[in-house]
């Protein structure tokens, strides 16, 4: 089986946008169960912050569509402990687990080390509340993280460590020390984050396929090292980023989020 996380805290309408576009690739070109993901988002709505009062807006500007994602409850920690909580009851041995934050990150300094700021009142979820969360997991096959808030890379090694899974990939928008960005072409997004999720779909976010080998995209073989690869290099990438990946072993870069590879392991 296949899980998901998407947790942005302190949001800006792209970084819900970002989870929005996640989710669809998830669900319409991986193969994801619907309810096997569970978003966290702001104050537990569609909403962000500097969003108009009333109720956010009803288009995704991806394609002009309503937003399709729920959300379960807000982007805290608390919330993102009850999600790793009710997954983990389930997550077997053969299990895969998804995770992909965004939204604001922030700095202790002086050997302190990265955060995310979540809801409410910018609260900081530190790397090593978020990695001690992460090790009461049961033991998995394949955890995935992709991070796109500002000093995300900063949590990659923290994050191998702390992983029960045999097999850990993390890509980050940025090394510890360098903030991440929003793609210059059209500010709805995070660069590197959409870029990324776009390699693993074969397809942006207006549903118009990318220069990708087109078969191995739509079967969703397009590993999560090639999809590092193909958002640190291609055209509509930021070019100040600074993006990072870690693995262990080495091969988890070879992983992909298709069922296929999950069912094939579970096999063997």
């Amino acid at each position: 089986m296949r899980y998901a996380i998407l947790f942005s805290g302190m949001s800006f309408r792209r970084h819900v946008n970002g989870l929005e576009f996640c989710y669809r690739t998830l669900v319409d070109h991986l193969g994801f169960a619907a309810d096997h993901i569970r978003v966290l988002n702001y104050d537990g709505t569609l909403r962000a912050f500097g969003d108009p009062e009333g109720e956010p807006p009803d288009v995704w500007p991806g394609d002009g569509t309503p937003y399709r994602m729920v959300v379960h409850a807000e982007g805290s920690r608390a919330a993102f402990r009850q999600a790793l909580r009710a997954i983990g009851e389930e997550l077997s041995a053969g299990d895969q687990l998804f995770i992909n934050t965004t939204g604001h990150g922030g700095h202790h300094g002086h050997g302190r080390g990265p955060d995310l700021v979540t809801y409410p009142y910018c609260e900081r979820f530190r790397c090593r509340d978020f990695c001690a969360d992460l090790a009461t997991l049961p033991p998995h096959r394949s955890l995935v993280v992709l991070m796109a808030q500002c000093f995300s890379g900063g949590f990659n090694q923290a994050v191998l460590d702390a992983s029960r899974a045999a097999s850990t990939f993390i890509a980050s928008a940025t090394s510890e020390t360098q903030q991440s960005f929003m793609s210059f072409e059209d500010g709805n997004w995070d660069a590197f984050q959409r870029n990324w999720i776009a390699a693993l779909g074969g397809r942006d976010v207006d549903g118009v396929a990318i220069g990708l080998d087109a078969d191995r995209a739509r079967s969703g073989r397009i590993s999560v090292r090639e999809a590092f690869e193909h958002a640190s290099s291609c055209p509509a990438s930021s070019p100040y980023d600074s993006p990072e990946w870690a693995a262990r072993p080495e091969t988890a870069g070879e992983t992909t989020l298709s069922e296929d590879s999950v069912v094939a392991r579970a096999a063997a």
